[in-house]
């Protein structure tokens, strides 16, 4: 089974749960009464989130589309903590750091994920290259050479 069917798989299940959930809490409210529209997107918004963090850290060459996977995964995360925070009542003076330990630790995770490297570094970074003027003068002399 390739990764991102397990990763497809893992958000269906998340999808599924909360849509159970809802559901459930709506015809049994004596059982299920706590679980609320804003749990559900906690749910929804963290299990999805935290997919894309996963799919984005292991995914195998770095690419802008590994940042934007990490950091779609971030945003998710901070929509979560919003949906908790009116799911339950988290004093508003924690609202505000705990959103900014999620941004600090995605970009921890970005620049672990990708080794620092950046996305466009292309050959001219590389010790030894020549540009297309050093390589014209050698063609030149090669050809002349022969």
């Amino acid at each position: 089974m390739s990764r991102n069917l397990i990763y497809k798989l893992l958000g269906a299940l998340v999808v599924v749960a909360a849509a159970v959930l809802w559901i459930l809490s709506l015809t049994v409210p004596e059982t299920f009464g706590f679980f609320s529209l804003a749990w559900a997107g906690v749910l929804l918004c963290g299990g999805i989130g935290v997919i894309f963090l996963l799919n984005g850290i292991f995914q195998k060459n770095i690419t802008t589309i590994k940042k934007l996977k990490i950091w779609f995964g971030v945003a998710l995360l901070v929509c979560a903590v919003l949906c908790l925070v009116s799911a339950i009542t988290i004093p508003e003076n924690l609202v505000i750091p705990i959103i900014a330990v999620i941004v600090a630790v995605g970009f921890m995770i970005t620049i672990l994920a990708t080794a620092g490297k950046k996305w466009d570094e292309g050959d001219n970074h590389k010790v030894g290259y020549k540009n297309y003027f050093e390589r014209k003068k050698e063609e030149e002399k090669q050809n002349e050479e022969k």
